[in-house]
């Protein structure tokens, strides 16, 4: 190559150089600012998390979901967890309100009857400020769209069998998870929120039962098809807990949950929430209570969609 060419070649490399940086720097700004970047990554990614608690928000352009293997009542000792997340590398999904499928495989023993759940693996919804907090009375609609399995082993099962897990002492739930207080800072967290209200769609194993149940159901819904019995009580914090139980496991959920939310205010009992008390957050998982061998909860599909007044 003659010095001419050499001369040619270096003009044109020059431009190209300055074209590809801009862009790169300009894809980097849309990603960081939740737009569609100009190099599109369509590969899906499998990722594991085994820690005690651990925040996972996988980008998304649409709604925010954040996942956490939460072993708040496990000691580090025996047994354990793992989260297994898949992620869309170019942020999008079945539809915008579609979380990411995830799985979770655990094994733990038999803990104190005080404190018999060792985890509560979940994704929550993130919305605080546009979604969170709302007052009950604001509440129109939240359609829920899940899919699910539990099984024994390592490896997603392809249908649940209940009676299956209970003869081989598997005690866990499938639940729905939500905090309100009256006030609206409260109500955001797990922690100082005054009420907490469960929706079961499934249980298993002689431990798990919910807070009143020797009480009897206070009251009854129906949810496309699905009866759910309600049950409330205090728990080891002080926090009242409203548990809406389904009287048989429903593996495809779909129904809008709203009801099981706004009719406890009508029930009229003084120590339940009000229409004016704040919902603050929402939640899916499985109580991880114990069981002598592994099991593993698969989430294959996800949507939640809390829509206001």
């Amino acid at each position: 190559m003659g010095i001419r060419s050499l001369v040619s070649f270096g003009l044109i490399a020059v431009p190209i150089g300055a074209t590809l940086g801009v862009l790169i720097g300009l894809d980097a700004h849309r990603s960081a600012t939740g737009q569609q970047p100009l190099f599109q990554d369509n590969s899906v990614s499998i990722d594991t998390y085994c820690q005690k608690a651990y925040g996972i928000t996988p980008r998304s352009l649409g709604q925010q979901y954040t996942l956490n293997p939460n072993q708040w009542g496990w000691d580090g000792q025996q047994g354990g967890l793992c989260m297994n997340i898949t992620q869309h590398n170019n942020y999008t999904y079945a539809t915008p309100l579609t979380a990411p499928k995830f799985s979770v495989t655990w094994q733990y023993p038999q803990g104190p009857i005080t404190q018999p759940v060792h985890a509560f693996p979940n994704i929550k919804i993130d919305g605080q400020g546009s979604i969170f907090p709302a007052s009950i009375s604001t509440i129109a609609n939240i359609p829920v769209d899940v899919e699910w399995t539990y099984g024994l082993g390592e490896e997603p099962a392809n249908i649940t069998d209940v009676a299956g897990m209970t003869a081989a002492n598997v005690n866990t739930n499938v639940a729905i998870d939500m905090f309100l207080d009256d006030d609206m800072n409260s109500a955001q967290s797990t922690t100082q929120a005054k009420y907490e209200i469960m929706v079961w769609l499934c249980t298993i194993g002689a431990s798990t039962e919910p807070i009143g149940l020797a009480l009897g159901a206070v009251s009854s819904q129906v949810i496309n098809g699905t009866t759910f019995n309600l049950y409330s009580g205090t728990n080891s914090i002080g926090q009242y807990v409203l548990t809406w139980v389904a009287s048989q496991y429903v593996e495809n959920f779909v129904g809008d949950i709203a009801p099981l939310i706004t009719s406890i205010p009508q029930i009229g009992r003084a120590e339940f929430p009000s229409t004016s008390t704040y919902l603050g957050y929402m939640g899916l998982g499985s109580e991880a209570l114990w069981t002598p061998e592994t099991v593993t909860f698969d989430v294959s599909y996800l949507s939640i969609d809390i829509q206001h007044q």
